[in-house]
């Protein structure tokens, strides 16, 4: 690409499957670099470029990567189905831990190296911007360098020690120098406090047009993830107190019903906080000689039809293509009574009992459990577009429980008296009582065994196997060497090996993680 033309996305806001949102769509046009970046209305379209990459993982640079199916595939909670080992063959590496850097998941690598690419572009255009006000340039400032936090801190947790730059590289050798995983996490608090610290950007959105952007109750959630991932204890206490300031404003309430939260009416719901939008009336499609940026126009998601039921009959559920099985050892980890059971895993068994109808023909490593949070539904992809690509199920990135969850574990991490109130929170709510009948006590333990029930099949119980090895108040049922182990998995298995394309790249320069 030639130095002095940029390709950009504009900002267009399009219907959700209930709502406005803040979305993108790709322009069709070129503009001098040198023109473009003077006015607060361009900055706001490079903006929302530096947006646009947070929907390409799961399909993109000719892959499939749902973040949550990509993550959890290496947890104790799904197996990876499909029609067999072939079948995406690196999502069965990496179960087994034998990734290799010809078989990994470049597509969320390309992804979101690109976003940090147009975050650092915002960063360094914005002294240019001549009619714009103080207020408005802290605003995107500040969500610029969240924006570059998050695509980091997917980079940092799947690769660890991986190439960082803050400032594009225009110029030979178009290679940035590769640091240590602590380092990277460094930079990411860096980027995060500097969000934290503005005094223009919102705690929520509530203007239904908006939802999407970077809030700092966002950055808050992204804080606690990548502090307790690290392990910094210093930073304990100061993240607690930005969690506790949020849980004690009234801005987010349990959802009564589970159930409800993964469908249409529960987007943007009561205890959501950052949710990434898709619709199905965007324009994506397969690649093509006529669209050959298809997969990164604005619209819907795959990743309903990744999990899909296999020839799947019935009023509810579309057909898919049968990846993701749930773990029976899953389903079966849930207390009966808990609304997270049934609301959030698909037992087809009992549902048939239910629905004369339905039927499906099982696909490798079937379970007869499946992803209901994410599951493809029927009418949640009824544009005029290629229909699997374009399911308008948002993807729920922070929701309120997963706030009360960290404070749990930050009050419990430094002796605090609050554990036991926001799990109680949590437990009376999934349980439908008021009386905390369904009480557990606040250990370390009990806490990330809630996090597994709470956030199963959203891309979390990996990470937390991880980041828990070690830790003596958690049991091995926690822990990544215990649960994980007869699988492969090792201390060395904590981060993938980098990508033989970015090696090449690199001309040898990036040295490869020793998986």
């Amino acid at each position: 690409m030639k130095k002095n033309i940029i390709f950009l996305a504009i900002i267009y806001f399009l219907l959700t499957a209930c709502t406005d949102s803040f979305l993108v769509v790709n322009s069709e046009q070129n503009m001098l670099e040198s023109n473009f970046y003077s006015t607060t209305n361009n900055m706001e379209k490079a903006l929302v470029a530096a947006y646009d990459p947070l929907k390409w993982p799961d399909w993109y640079n000719g892959q499939y990567c749902p973040l949550p199916f990509t993550a959890d595939v290496m947890s104790d909670d799904v197996l990876v189905g499909g029609s067999g080992e072939s079948d995406m063959d690196y999502f069965h590496l990496m179960r087994k831990f034998s990734a290799t850097p010809l078989k990994n998941v470049t597509g969320i690598w390309a992804a979101f190296y690109t976003g940090i690419n147009r975050a650092n572009i915002v960063i360094e255009k914005m002294p240019n911007v001549t009619d714009i006000t103080a207020e408005r340039k802290d605003q995107m400032l500040s969500e610029a360098h969240a924006l570059r936090a998050y695509y980091y801190t997917w980079l940092w947790k799947f690769w660890g020690n991986v190439p960082y730059f803050d400032v594009n590289v225009n110029s030979a050798p178009y290679s940035a120098p590769q640091i240590t995983a602590d380092a990277l996490y460094a930079h990411i608090i860096t980027d995060i406090d500097y969000a934290l610290a503005s005094t223009n950007l919102t705690n929520s959105v509530t203007d239904v047009t908006q939802k999407g952007r970077i809030t700092k109750d966002m950055i808050r959630m992204l804080k606690a993830e990548v502090v307790l991932y690290q392990k910094d204890a210093s930073k304990y206490a100061e993240t607690l107190t930005e969690l506790e300031s949020a849980i004690s404003s009234g801005r987010y309430s349990l959802a009564d019903n589970f159930a409800t939260i993964f469908t249409d009416a529960g987007e943007w719901n009561s205890e959501s906080i950052w949710e990434i939008n898709y619709t199905d009336q965007g324009t994506r499609d397969w690649a093509s000689d006529t669209n050959p940026d298809g997969p990164i126009h604005a619209g819907g998601t795959v990743f309903p039809m990744v999990i899909g039921i296999n020839s799947c009959t019935g009023p509810d559920y579309v057909s898919g293509w049968g990846f993701e099985p749930v773990a029976a050892g899953l389903y079966n980890a849930y207390e009966t009574g808990d609304q997270r059971k049934d609301g959030g895993i698909l037992n087809f068994a009992a549902y048939k009992l239910t629905t004369s109808t339905a039927n499906y023909v099982p696909r490798y490593e079937d379970t007869g459990y499946f992803n209901l949070k994410y599951l493809g539904r029927q009418g949640y992809s009824t544009g005029n577009n290629t229909a699997a690509l374009n399911f308008r199920n948002n993807l729920r990135i922070y929701r309120y429980s997963e706030m009360l969850l960290y404070a749990a574990e930050l009050q419990v991490r430094t002796s605090g008296s609050g554990a036991q109130a926001h799990l109680d929170e949590l437990r009376n709510k999934r349980f439908g009582v008021t009386d905390n009948s369904h009480s557990i006590t606040a250990t370390l333990d009990n806490v990330i065994t809630e996090r597994r029930l709470e956030l199963a099949l959203e891309g979390k119980r990996f990470w937390d196997l991880v980041r828990c090895d070690g830790d003596a108040n958690v049991s091995a049922a926690n822990k990544a060497t215990s649960v994980l182990g007869s699988r492969g998995y090792t201390n060395n298995k904590k981060y993938l090996p980098i990508p033989q394309s970015e090696i090449d790249k690199s001309e040898s320069i990036l040295t490869q993680n020793p998986y």
